[in-house]
């Protein structure tokens, strides 16, 4: 068979009652029109793009995917523009929600040259898939989850050394995280059974070289060999995932510290204070931080303070809750259902490891204290009284400073 070579440039309509309520530029120059907009003004329904003859069978077509009777697939047909060309035209379907209703998006290239060049081709299943299998997007057809067919880009997309090793997979869930396989499978039956249409997500993929990487796919029922199959479309987004996660760690934590932001804290408390049966509170304050500023300068300040903060990391791992950076050399943690002497305990632990770090300028060694006041939500009148809370654990941490600091207060 002769080498096909296929233009991927397509065109695209979106039809909602058998009216065009898009289309983009590349379909209004398939049909002979400047532009979009001079496509839309021109015609009073999308039958008007149409011969006569193929009136009955589009509207049919539309009604019957639209109604959920018949599978969307592709077709062939020869159409004449509005300059009198006839050319030959490969459509796929596509049924979307548009501005909250079922509409038809249909995917429209010009065959014409390819028509010209294979004359002897006309089986509309080959074209289709030959189409998909030299597109520059990651495509690939499953039933079931076993691949039916890959395209290059897909390879490529999964690192896969060639067609043949993704053909030779007895399953594409190998490529998915365990802990989302059995979402994969309902979302799979979903598009079977017509409940999930033309949907469009990000998803987490093993590769081939055994790298986690993002993409966005989109997935669609349509009919292969005669019975139904999904054809996912599938684009590499993991640097795009990646900088989303970075610019929201950045945005709800501390830049010197890591710990959380004080915005993130207060988030926090608002989403779990409600349901929260006891709440614990500490802050801890560096004594005497001016002096070190001062003294060692600013640089050193900010060592001492990610020292602190590497502290409180490591001794509240093992609590469930939200520790950050409150302002300044000032930390705070709020930790759900832990007890008072547990709580002191991790204190303590923090003040201890703290008071033994030692810190180096340029001419000297010098060493640094924390002082700690804690308080339980019971201590209050309202157990969901956070405000309160955190204004008795501040007292009890000016006291531990007016007891000569390096100290833990818990009461008063």
């Amino acid at each position: 068979m002769p080498k096909i070579n296929i233009d991927s440039s397509y065109g695209v309509i979106i039809i909602q009652d058998m009216n065009a309520v898009h289309v983009d530029e590349r379909y209004a120059q398939i049909y002979g029109y400047n532009s979009a907009k001079e496509l839309l003004t021109s015609i009073d329904s999308f039958l008007d793009l149409l011969p006569a003859e193929n009136h009955q069978i589009a509207t049919q077509n539309y009604h019957d995917i639209v109604n959920g009777t018949l599978y969307p697939r592709g077709h062939t047909f020869v159409n004449i523009d509005r300059n009198g060309r006839e050319f030959t035209v490969f459509s796929v379907d596509h049924l979307i929600e548009w501005h909250g209703r079922p509409a038809l998006q249909v995917t429209v290239i010009d065959l014409s040259a390819l028509v010209e060049a294979n004359k002897r081709i006309r089986e509309k299943d080959l074209m289709y898939k030959r189409l998909i299998t030299q597109s520059g997007q990651g495509i690939m057809v499953h039933r079931e989850f076993k691949p039916l067919m890959v395209n290059q880009a897909c390879v490529k997309h999964l690192h896969a050394d060639s067609i043949e090793q993704v053909m030779s997979l007895s399953s594409l869930l190998t490529l998915i995280p365990e802990t989302v396989q059995q979402q994969a499978k309902q979302h799979y039956q979903d598009i079977v059974n017509g409940v999930a249409v033309g949907s469009n997500s990000v998803v987490e993929n093993i590769c081939f070289d055994g790298i986690h990487r993002f993409f966005n796919i989109y997935d669609n029922l349509i009919e292969w060999d005669g019975e139904p199959a999904v054809q996912v479309v599938m684009e590499d987004v993991t640097e795009k995932v990646q900088l989303e996660k970075e610019l929201a760690f950045k945005a709800s934590h501390d830049g010197l510290t890591h710990l959380l932001n004080r915005s993130a804290v207060q988030e926090w408390l608002q989403k779990h204070i409600e349901i929260s049966d006891q709440l614990t509170c500490v802050l801890l304050d560096i004594d005497n931080f001016k002096l070190v500023n001062d003294t060692h300068g600013h640089h050193n300040g900010d060592l001492v303070i990610q020292a602190l903060a590497e502290i409180i990391r490591d001794a509240f791992a093992d609590h469930s809750g939200a520790v950050g950076r409150w302002g300044g050399e000032e930390f705070i943690a709020f930790l759900p259902s832990a007890n008072e002497q547990g709580a002191l305990q991790t204190a303590e632990v923090i003040r201890s490891r703290f008071a033994e770090r030692h810190f180096n300028d340029s001419t000297h060694t010098f060493s640094v204290s924390v002082s700690i006041g804690l308080a339980e939500s019971s201590d209050c009148r309202m157990i969901n009284d956070v405000e309160n809370l955190i204004k008795l654990t501040d007292k009890r941490l000016y006291i531990a400073k007016s007891q000569g600091k390096n100290t833990i207060c818990s009461e008063g």
